[in-house]
């Protein structure tokens, strides 16, 4: 299975070290193919890329993705672009968030009923039960 994961990035890292949680957990089940969301460089990293090779990369991984799976705690305009863009596609998408951190997250992933969204106050919420929260 291909996972691609998304996460805050340029909206705010202060999920990072969740995200290094969730691609570990998420390896068990399959190639996570996006893994710079988790690196603390990203940002740095991408000074030296067009914007448009980073957009046609990260395009082609979500047409490629069996999942999308996505940690939305962070409002972030990226990952919103990238769920819209998966559901239109018609990606499987998984939305999870601490509601320790946000009480609620925006209409628009709430109201898609397209997308499974799960809130935690815990990560091991999530990691424990990975596998039936992905659906093997």
């Amino acid at each position: 299975m291909k996972i691609y994961i998304s996460g805050s990035i340029y909206g705010g890292t202060q999920k990072i070290e969740t995200y290094k949680i969730l691609i570990k957990e998420l390896e068990k089940y399959g190639q996570v193919m996006n893994k710079q969301v988790a690196d603390e460089n990203t940002i740095a990293n991408e000074a030296y890329q067009k914007d448009d090779d980073i957009f046609c990369d990260l395009e082609k991984k979500l047409y490629d993705a069996d999942l999308i799976f996505a940690e939305v705690s962070i409002p972030s305009l990226g990952v919103g672009y990238e769920l819209g863009f998966a559901d239109k596609i018609g990606k499987k998408i998984i939305a999870i968030y601490d509601c320790n951190y946000i009480e609620k997250v925006s209409t628009m992933i709430r109201g898609n009923k397209r997308i499974k969204l799960i809130p935690y106050k815990d990560i091991r919420e999530i990691t424990d039960n990975l596998k039936e929260i992905i659906g093997l």
